[in-house]
């Protein structure tokens, strides 16, 4: 049997599972996508208030305990599986994101249209998504996912909501998508970017050129880029600066 991956706690606190859900406006219309049932708690209260709630469960035992407790929730179609391979369709989630999987679920939820999204993740992973340019919490995540989410904190959840106790704080965040969403390749050229964290946005590109065995020209540095960009620390670039460079990258 599969055991519950360590980072992965359910939120008990039942007050602030219904102001998740309240946040999220769900109504008789939505198809809610669940990243992981953990006990049930948030399942039931979805399911409560939703057309049709999609829940996943990695782990084989919560799956089996969550089945046998909803069995008589009609609207309810629980999945024993992983998440992120998903390709449900649904109009918003509602979900406790589990610590070592934040990144990806991000990267995941990118690829999918929706309306809106609540979810509950360490309060460090909060941090880093709403972290200023040129701070030590300023990371290619943080680019990737303000690119294509209006980010919202709404909420520190403390230690003792959660069941078993994490190491670590919570945050709630309220995600909405944007219109236009980066593409495969320009999430990869931003992590590419951002491992010149330290390094000028110049010497990146050079050093870039270098490595996939084409000259350098130094005009096209500042055809593409004014002199003061170029001259800017990789971690000093703004979200939209960030797109534009990993844009140019794709190109090269």
């Amino acid at each position: 049997m599969k055991r519950r991956k360590l980072g992965q706690h359910s939120l008990i606190d039942e007050k602030l599972l219904n102001e998740m859900v309240t946040v999220a406006k769900i109504s008789d219309r939505d198809i809610v996508f669940e990243f992981g049932s953990g006990n049930g708690n948030l399942t039931k209260i979805l399911c409560n208030r939703a057309k049709k709630v999609i829940s996943y469960e990695i782990d084989e035992i919560l799956y089996n305990k969550v089945k046998s407790r909803l069995k008589k929730i009609k609207n309810l179609k629980l999945i024993h599986g992983n998440a992120l391979k998903s390709r449900q369709n649904f109009d918003k989630i509602v979900s406790n994101i589990p610590y070592s999987k934040s990144s990806e679920f991000i990267k995941w939820l990118i690829k999918k249209n929706f309306d809106i999204a609540v979810i509950t993740v360490q309060k460090e992973f909060a941090e880093k998504l709403l972290s200023k340019q040129g701070s030590n919490d300023y990371k290619a995540i943080t680019v990737i996912a303000r690119s294509c989410f209006e980010i919202n904190p709404l909420k520190e959840v403390s230690r003792d909501s959660f069941k078993p106790k994490p190491k670590v704080s919570s945050f709630i965040l309220l995600l909405k998508p944007k219109l236009d969403k980066i593409d495969n390749a320009t999430i990869s050229c931003i992590k590419l970017l951002f491992s010149f964290r330290g390094k000028t946005v110049g010497a990146a590109i050079k050093t870039i050129y270098k490595k996939r065995g084409k000259n350098h020209n130094q005009n096209y540095l500042f055809e593409k880029f004014d002199s003061i960009m170029c001259q800017k620390r990789v971690e000093q670039l703004s979200i939209v600066e960030s797109v534009k460079v990993a844009k140019e990258l794709v190109n090269l």
